[in-house]
């Protein structure tokens, strides 16, 4: 249901669950100009607003409201940046005297986007002082995690376009540029400019929640998003080495996939992705760690979005030739065929386990619809998502594995060993 254009409404109607779920999804082109305030905003609606200017009276009123969350998150798929507000309550059957605090949610939801803790275009001085060194000091504990270093230099290394080599949290030279009139503004562009989807999961009074949302009274918008993205191979493989005080060597490589979502060979990759790293029965786990010895953890992830398919290794850095031929190898045996059917049925199995145990998740629930309302038609539901699995064959998976090609290559090497 279009509350305004670029606004739109989706009631996920849910018997199963004892719980409702409101997901807000904001959603904006992927900038390395915005990243950092956008972040900060996801840190700060969640915190406190005018009417619960602290953030112990802010919880204090979800606490009374039954021990309802309110929490955001961020994330990136494609050239595309969103903002998650996720509001999860009790439904109304299971409280006292049948109590619907659905509203009251609603309410405090309003607050954080159009009441927000500022005054003279600006956030209170203090309040957002708090919250950027909160963020700062995040940044600094994630970067302190060797293998989201690793993750962030590979991509670096991999992504041709400037906006998608920088994290999706941000980077910490961008957060401490970040003022609080830049912020606020940032708050302002994404409630006017953002794509706005409202997820509503469970037993509510639709008439309701769509009257209490069209008070929002969200302006026009239509926002150019590209949730997929994907960029020529280059024949030159890009590489970087640093030496890190650790006494474990990281060892990452990205391939490049000629491969858009939704697209023929979509499917079979995300089986090939499953039979080379993805399980405990992959290859890289059952050869490169467990018969050969030579990685501490391994395994492989497949970003679909961007075209975009990384390896990463814990070994020892005396092993780091031995490790790279031997994930080649693998990879390299996949192309020719050199797999079993038993191989690759338990891995359509797992697949499939992990499908259906999605539709026990109201998360997942949502991430579905949002899927469907994006990709249109051509977006798969669970059970066609399924099926399209279990028809993967022998020949699909060697047609997809060919497409695979080295690209970036990313050396951490423990300078303790």
């Amino acid at each position: 249901m279009k509350l305004q254009e670029g606004v739109q409404l989706h009631f996920i109607p849910a018997e199963k669950f004892t719980t409702n779920q409101i997901v807000v999804r904001f959603a904006a082109p992927m900038d390395v100009k915005t990243v950092a305030g956008r972040v900060l905003i996801s840190n700060i609606l969640d915190t406190a607003n005018q009417v619960y200017p602290t953030s112990h009276l802010f919880h204090q009123r979800l606490a009374d409201l039954y021990g309802a969350r309110f929490s955001t998150s961020v994330s990136s798929r494609g050239r595309v940046h969103c903002i998650d507000i996720k509001i999860s309550y009790i439904k109304s059957s299971y409280l006292p005297n049948e109590s619907d605090v659905t509203l009251a949610l609603l309410d405090i939801l309003y607050a954080s986007l159009f009441q927000p803790l500022a005054k003279k275009d600006a956030f209170d001085p203090d309040f957002f002082e708090v919250e950027k060194a909160n963020l700062l000091h995040y940044l600094d504990t994630e970067v302190e995690d060797h293998f989201y270093h690793a993750d962030v230099e590979l991509a670096a290394l991999f992504f041709e376009e400037e906006h998608l080599k920088i994290p999706r949290i941000g980077k910490r030279e961008l957060v401490e540029k970040e003022t609080a009139h830049t912020v606020y503004k940032a708050l302002q562009n994404m409630i006017h400019l953002d794509r706005i989807d409202f997820f509503i999961s469970g037993e509510v009074d639709q008439n309701m929640v769509m009257k209490r949302l069209r008070e929002f009274r969200f302006s026009y918008r239509n926002p150019k998003l590209d949730l997929t993205y994907s960029q020529p191979f280059s024949p030159i493989v890009r590489e970087k080495i640093e030496r890190k005080e650790t006494s474990q060597s990281i060892l990452e490589l990205a391939y490049h996939l000629p491969v858009v979502y939704n697209d023929r060979n979509h499917i079979p990759l995300i089986v090939l992705n499953g039979l080379f790293g993805a399980f405990a029965h992959s290859k890289l786990f059952t050869t490169v760690r467990e018969k050969e010895g030579l990685a501490y953890t391994i395994g492989s992830q497949l970003n679909i979005f961007t075209g975009f398919l990384k390896v990463y290794a814990g070994i020892d850095n005396v092993h780091r030739k031995k490790v790279m031929r031997s994930i080649g190898k693998q990879l390299l045996d996949i192309k020719r065929g050199y797999f079993t059917d038993e191989e690759l049925t338990l891995t359509k199995r797992m697949l499939v386990h992990a499908a259906t145990l999605s539709q026990d998740k109201q998360s997942q629930l949502i991430e579905q619809t949002y899927n469907k309302v994006v990709f249109g038609e051509e977006q798969l539901d669970v059970s066609e998502w399924i099926v399209a699995v279990n028809k993967v064959s022998r020949k699909d998976i060697i047609r997809a594995a060919k497409l695979v090609r080295l690209q970036a290559i990313y050396f951490m090497e423990g300078a303790m060993q």
